[in-house]
């Protein structure tokens, strides 16, 4: 996985990546990480907004960051949602948007089917799991879009939602997380 100036992983030397760059505004650590975790699994206005304004961080920290024609929140499925009640990549992606002046398109993308947690798989259970999760309701030929979640790590989600977009006809996919969590493998 490429986040900016670094090398690609063994991981992402071995499969590419369906999405062309990872962008992080953060790395995956104390105190981040446990504020992520919380406000990921249960319901905290407050800490979801904090988070949301560290998101807009990401095109100072990047500043060759290009204006993309669409952002795309990484989707939770329907069971999900209804059970937590909000998507944390929305109110990252909508941050994030509102400062770059750019579009956000949540309704793009689904997840087709409810997958099981990604906490504990290794990378190839990981992109196993996540195989035909998504589905893009209209052609993006031509598009450059951003998908927006909170943590990668192995970068599975964001391959599997990539690999939709690309097939959709989107030119150019790039991931932009709050965090990037230095995966170990299991």
């Amino acid at each position: 996985m490429v986040a900016s100036g670094a090398a690609p992983c063994g991981d992402c030397q071995r499969l590419r990546p369906a999405f062309d760059h990872l962008l992080a505004a953060y790395d995956y650590d104390y105190p981040l990480d446990g504020l992520i975790s919380r406000c990921k699994y249960g319901p905290q206005p407050a800490l979801q907004g904090a988070l949301a304004a560290l998101m807009t961080t990401l095109p100072q920290r990047h500043t060759a960051l290009a204006l993309p024609d669409l952002i795309v929140p990484v989707p939770l499925a329907a069971t999900k949602l209804a059970e937590r009640g909000f998507n944390l990549p929305d109110a990252l992606a909508a941050s994030l948007a509102a400062t770059m002046r750019a579009t956000v398109d949540r309704s793009l993308c689904w997840r087709k089917r409810n997958t099981s947690p990604q906490a504990g798989l290794n990378r190839a259970e990981r992109l196993s799991n996540l195989r035909d999760a998504f589905g893009v309701k209209h052609r993006c030929d031509g598009l450059f879009v951003a998908i927006v979640d909170d943590v990668a790590s192995t970068g599975a989600t964001l391959h599997a939602l990539a690999k939709s977009l690309k097939k959709a006809g989107a030119n150019r996919v790039e991931a932009w997380v709050l965090a990037r969590a230095h995966f170990r493998h299991t």
